[in-house]
């Protein structure tokens, strides 16, 4: 325990000020999400509509992460973190304001914009600061942070929802503004000093040199279908809860709830797991972690169909379905801070904002196709066929993730001149 604490201390100040950004930024947005495709289903005319508007943002995304990633490589991480947010808490407040499916869809693409501008610079930033053999308990530290916010938020949206959805709106864009204030004044530049060649060769190659990279395109490729897994669970899973087990919890959506057993066990448990994980294969680690997250995914799917048909009582239901979420949550704890430690090792120093900016697309494909995809399986009452899909899927993909371990080594060894 004193081991663990000193090495917490150890972390650098910028990585701290991001776990505190990243909790108060939790709370808020897990006071949202667990409501909003339900709130965006009594707005508009059907869930294909609710899968469209939930789409748009992850598309509108995949331009940011991009621009995003290039900016933070050429003029820092600082402004465009910066930046990111004030815009995005802006946009945020737009849903105050507005109240059709095209002004949904319109403010849903100005914050994937504007969201996807922060995330490649910050996870840059942190690679700056921490060495190589560090790097997966940081970013454990940081999913620490934000699953604080995802245990506190959705019961605290709860019990607010039912007053008022304004409060939870103008909290999420005062916490993007606060988060803003913090990073100007505490944080401090990172960005590498590069040498002219390499900053001719960044300036001038960046995306050649990714398209290149035939490890990172097969990471990318097989992380999409992680990611609609995801943006099911974090999404449009109350909707398959509510189509396949109305009947057992009425307008009481159990939800909320298993989101805050994902939060919890996060802040418990993630930076155990994150140490451990930290010198073993990081193939074999996003393994373990897929194959737990494909069969937590096959059970969310199946389980409430058939709770549902036999109208189970409530308390098992529930009792069934922590369980599963803690499987699931078991997989996602294990493969995350591992997938931003590969990208962070794998990507050249001078392109370390333009490599997180690409691993983001994977995130932003897989929220685009996600919701599209849910919106229309769930329309027809097919839920459990969406979820055995991305389930199978994921399996999968961790079989591809351990391939990646050999590949690795064949690329540094060529880099390096030696045989293998």
């Amino acid at each position: 325990m004193k081991k663990t604490f000193l090495e917490l201390k150890a972390m650098d100040r910028n990585v701290w000020i991001r776990f505190l950004g990243e909790t108060l930024n939790g709370i808020a947005f897990m006071m949202l999400m667990p409501f909003f495709a339900l709130y965006l289903k009594d707005k508009v005319d059907s869930l294909v509509q609710v899968g469209i508007v939930m789409a748009l943002s992850p598309i509108a995304a995949s331009i940011g992460s991009i621009i995003g990633g290039r900016i933070a490589d050429l003029y820092g991480r600082k402004p465009i973190m910066i930046f990111s947010m004030v815009s995005n808490g802006i946009v945020m407040l737009g849903f105050l304001f507005f109240d059709s499916f095209m002004m949904y869809a319109v403010l849903s693409v100005l914050m994937g914009l504007c969201n996807s501008l922060f995330h490649p610079a910050a996870s840059a930033m942190v690679a700056d600061v921490t060495e190589p053999e560090k790097r997966t308990e940081a970013y454990g530290l940081l999913r620490m942070g934000h699953n604080i916010g995802a245990a506190i938020g959705p019961i605290l949206g709860a019990s607010i929802v039912v007053l008022s959805k304004d409060v939870i709106f103008i909290t999420a864009a005062a916490s993007l503004l606060f988060y803003a204030v913090l990073v100007a004044v505490f944080i401090r530049e990172t960005m590498p000093t590069q040498k002219e060649e390499e900053k001719t060769n960044s300036e001038k190659g960046a995306w050649k040199v990714i398209l290149a990279d035939r490890v990172l395109m097969i990471y990318l490729l097989a992380g999409i279908v992680i990611s609609m897994g995801f943006s099911q669970t974090e999404g449009m899973l109350p909707l398959h809860f509510d189509n396949e087990m109305k009947n057992i919890f009425g307008t009481n959506n159990p939800f909320p709830y298993l989101l805050a057993l994902n939060g919890t066990m996060v802040v418990l448990f993630q930076f155990p797991i994150s140490k451990w994980a930290s010198d073993k294969p990081v193939g074999r680690m996003m393994l373990y972690g897929a194959v737990l997250f494909g069969v937590g995914l096959l059970a969310i799917g199946w389980l409430p169909k058939w709770f549902g048909a036999q109208g189970s009582e409530a308390w098992f239901v529930m009792s069934v379905m922590f369980l599963v979420y803690a499987v699931y949550t078991l997989g996602e704890m294990v493969m995350s801070p591992v997938q931003m430690t590969f990208v962070a090792n794998l990507a050249p120093e001078e392109l370390r904002g333009t490599y997180m900016g690409a691993a983001s697309l994977q995130w932003i494909c897989g929220g685009a196709l996600g919701p599209l995809l849910g919106g229309f399986l769930l329309d027809q009452l097919l839920g459990h066929v969406l979820f055995s899909l991305l389930g199978i899927g994921c399996l999968v993909a961790g079989i591809v993730y351990i391939s990646l371990d050999c590949m690795t080594e064949k690329k540094d060894a060529k880099q390096s001149g030696i045989s293998v």
